[in-house]
């Protein structure tokens, strides 16, 4: 398998890698759908583009548009054939967060939320997001609430 560097990736998947390394509990164990990693990554790509947070958002603010929808399909596809993230079988368990190995709490899309192959290169992509000014309100907002709601779920039990 090749190396990849960030300077390898075109912007949505460095910003997909990135969200993903934040450690997004799964949306329904968190009850909201403000920690789906396709609703992140769009706020991210918006306010990284443009400074409008709600660009890839639909009417609703919470729900992607189709076209982001199969922007960030095709960004899935891109990195797995590039062997960096790997799609989780429709129906399993959501990967556990970076820091939380063993939790395995939700099912999720598998076309949003793949599992990360390379931790080492998404974590690069994480800090190039939080270097964004206009990015970094929000992605470190999402990081601590992230924080917040995997202690709850592992106070909850999930964890044992």
């Amino acid at each position: 398998m090749p190396l990849y560097q960030t300077d390898d990736l075109n912007p949505l998947e460095v910003a997909l890698l990135g969200v993903l390394c934040v450690g997004l509990p799964p949306s329904r164990s968190a009850g909201s759908d403000t920690f789906r990693v396709d609703y992140v990554t769009a706020v991210v790509c918006g306010l990284q583009h443009s400074g409008d947070r709600n660009r890839y958002l639909g009417a609703d603010g919470q729900h992607i548009t189709q076209g982001f929808h199969e922007d960030l399909r095709s960004a899935v596809a891109s990195l797995t054939e590039k062997g960096l993230v790997t799609p989780q079988a429709e129906g399993m368990p959501a990967a556990p967060g970076g820091y939380e190995e063993g939790l395995l709490i939700d099912v999720v899309n598998p076309d949003e939320h793949p599992a990360v192959l390379d931790r080492y290169l998404a974590q690069q992509c994480m800090e190039l997001l939080f270097n964004i000014p206009a990015v970094y309100p929000f992605l470190m907002e999402r990081y601590a609430a992230s924080g917040e709601v995997w202690r709850r779920l592992r106070d909850e039990g999930y964890a044992n």
